[in-house]
């Protein structure tokens, strides 16, 4: 089974390196063993990158092994055929360590300022998706589509993972998981997702992979808070944390079950903290993190998870836009997973 990491993002600009501490933490996940780096992508967000491949080119260069991902870029308003220079120079940055995860994502605001309407951001996805594996796969091609027009090319430089550097496509919808199955190289799962929702979005999945006679690979994401006695996690950490996730549901969500927690507690009904946090965070002391782990392995068959560690919602400012742990609180529980969560599924 494959763990990898999204990192939250340390800046300091007295430092002559602003992102120290990043960097750092970034180095420790690979000297830990994790498989994979993964950096998110909004625009007009405090504590968010717009520019998340820059920072992955940036990593290229501070590492050896661990691998590079962005959970998610949100393809739809970008230029495809710049994005697929930009991750085939990663690629050849990092000796073919590069890949790239996309999403549509929900903010209006995003699509707006960019110029492209957000009712076109499906059908724009799909084309992005065939422009990108088209150039890294071929040579001298030329393209005419809806929002797309090249005459014959050839992409240089060229990426060194064959045949293409690893898509990941993610989305919640049957829309969004349908167009992973046929477009995709797996499909990413969001980190909030309640276990019955992941459940029945990983069948939708693999009954699509099946009509199309191709193998499922899929990947969760996770938020993380691990420690060595659980108590202080539910007594300090877990009430911050839910406070940032119905923050962000209320800006974004469209899970009917999301939405009927929200209305229950705007009809003043209680926050249900541990219901909440059970069924959507791992949580915990290292053994009852690794039962939980195990639990999603044998019902869905996860064998590639992403955690974060300490992080708060990324649209949420009371938590500072990104995390609710400190580095050295993170890098504690980054060591403390890597060394007593992650053995038990070598």
């Amino acid at each position: 089974m494959r763990f990898s990491l999204m990192a939250p993002v340390w800046r300091d600009l007295t430092d002559p390196q602003p992102f120290r501490q990043t960097f750092e933490l970034v180095r420790i996940a690979e000297e830990e063993g994790y498989d994979t780096v993964t950096q998110g992508h909004h625009h007009f967000m405090m504590g968010n990158l717009s520019d998340p491949l820059t920072y992955l080119a940036a990593l290229a260069g501070i590492t050896a092994t661990i691998r590079f991902s962005t959970t998610v870029f949100l393809l739809p308003f970008h230029n495809p055929l710049r994005v697929a220079e930009q991750v085939a120079m990663i690629d050849q940055l990092s000796g073919g360590r590069a890949g790239i995860g996309v999403g549509t994502g929900w903010n209006r605001l995003e699509y707006q300022a960019y110029g492209v309407p957000f009712e076109e951001r499906g059908p724009r996805m799909e084309e992005a998706l065939r422009v990108m594996r088209l150039l890294w796969t071929e040579e001298k091609v030329a393209f005419e589509g809806r929002f797309n027009n090249f005459p014959e090319l050839t992409l240089y430089p060229r990426p060194i993972q064959k045949p293409n550097p690893p898509i990941w496509v993610a989305g919640g919808a049957k829309v969004a998981i349908d167009r992973a199955a046929r477009l995709g190289d797996a499909w990413l799962c969001g980190p909030v997702e309640s276990f019955n929702r992941i459940m029945a979005m990983k069948s939708f999945y693999d009954e699509k992979c099946l009509a199309l006679a191709r193998t499922p690979d899929w990947v969760l994401r996770r938020y993380v808070w691990i420690a060595p006695e659980a108590v202080t996690i539910e007594r300090d950490i877990l009430p911050a944390y839910i406070e940032g996730l119905l923050g962000h549901w209320r800006e974004s969500t469209t899970d009917p079950e999301n939405i009927e927690i929200i209305r229950r507690i705007d009809a003043g009904g209680p926050i249900p903290t541990k219901q909440i946090a059970d069924d959507r965070l791992l949580w915990g002391d290292p053994e009852s993190i690794v039962r939980q782990i195990e639990d999603l392995r044998r019902k869905t068959g996860l064998d590639h998870l992403i955690v974060a560690f300490g992080t708060g919602l990324p649209a949420h400012s009371d938590l500072n836009g990104r995390s609710i742990a400190g580095f050295e609180e993170v890098v504690k529980m980054l060591r403390l997973f890597a060394r007593e969560v992650m053995p038990a599924f070598k």
